[in-house]
């Protein structure tokens, strides 16, 4: 099987369009399952030690605790994830971003953000928790928060 990928500058950054001949439409639809669910991702409840899936857009932030990562989630649950936050950063979610090396948040729930000592950030989350962004993070924020 032959697989093509086209860019196209004029489409929507959130869509993604899948062309196939009808025979492999099982195909087609395995990879847009796919693709959807992807917005899932599964962390560990500490308190039971079960894993479970929790969606991308109800996680408030990630902060490193060694080898693995905490999740904080917009309910104040903690949750832990089995991977560093070297690994996280590549997650497709265009609303999460690294402000530190130690945090990754959720743009969509800062709800204000302040001059800090040393060219920093102070962030104001929905849950009323702040993080300060590093420097070398700062000019990134402000380009995507756009205030």
């Amino acid at each position: 099987m032959k697989v093509s990928v086209l860019f196209d500058k004029l489409m929507n950054k959130e869509e993604v369009t899948i062309q196939t001949n009808p025979a492999n439409s099982e195909i087609a639809h395995c990879l847009e399952n796919y693709l959807k669910k992807g917005s899932k991702l599964t962390v560990i409840n500490a308190k039971n030690n079960r894993k479970l899936q929790v969606d991308m857009h109800s996680i408030l932030a990630f902060q490193s605790e060694g080898h693995m990562c905490s999740v904080k989630m917009k309910s104040s649950e903690l949750y832990l994830i089995n991977k560093r936050l070297k690994e996280l950063e590549c997650l497709a979610e265009k609303q999460l971003v690294k402000i530190n090396n130690q945090t990754i948040i959720n743009l969509d729930e800062v709800v204000e953000f302040s001059p800090a000592p040393n060219a920093r950030l102070e962030v104001l989350m929905s849950d009323q928790s702040s993080y300060f962004v590093n420097r070398h993070y700062v000019k990134t924020i402000k380009e995507r928060l756009s205030w």
